[in-house]
């Protein structure tokens, strides 16, 4: 029981230190250094004062300041929370280092996106239909081969082949425009 007791004292010393600090128990260690730092530097301030009573003040309320720090930070109750903390803060640190990955990875993806011929909509460049406006996407050599096999071509090649022919042929028969 006497172990018990002496941990419930302690807990509530700590408690004290933390109020007399105008901290909360569940502030992080962060903010407590925070704190401590920011009651330093007011009482430190305090002490280049012209006030003797000024100064005479603030040297005790440095030195209560100091011990109480000393208290919070001497405690097991902070060490472990300090320690936890810092897993803490390296566990979001990773968290924040794999959105910032996602985020770069989904920015490369988007710029490797192209836009579609006829929606102007952004799509994958492997599609062969786009996705919201159902066109069919051609790779420039698709685009070649259905401009040179298109149906007014065909018939335009059609029809010069039909032309060279029958100029070879009267070109080496003349005698067929004779008759």
């Amino acid at each position: 029981m006497g172990e018990a007791a002496d941990k419930e004292k302690e807990l509530s010393d700590i408690e004290l230190c933390y109020k007399a600090m105008g901290l909360s128990f569940s502030d992080n260690p962060e903010q407590v250094e925070k704190t401590y730092r920011k009651l330093k530097d007011e009482y430190t301030r305090g002490m280049r004062s012209s006030d003797q009573a000024e100064r005479t003040a603030a040297t005790e309320n440095l030195k209560q300041l100091e011990e109480l720090f000393t208290t919070i930070t001497g405690s097991m109750i902070y060490k472990d929370y300090a320690r936890e903390y810092e897993k803490y803060k390296e566990i979001k640190a990773s968290e924040m280092s794999e959105r910032q990955k996602k985020k770069a990875e989904q920015a490369a993806v988007k710029e490797e996106l192209v836009k579609c011929p006829y929606c102007h909509k952004l799509i994958a460049p492997k599609l062969k239909v786009c996705l919201y406006c159902r066109g069919k996407i051609l790779t420039p050599m698709e685009k070649l081969m259905e401009q040179m096999f298109s149906t007014k071509y065909l018939v335009v090649a059609g029809i010069f082949v039909l032309l060279v022919v029958a100029a070879v042929v009267l070109s080496l028969n003349p005698d067929l425009l004779k008759r």
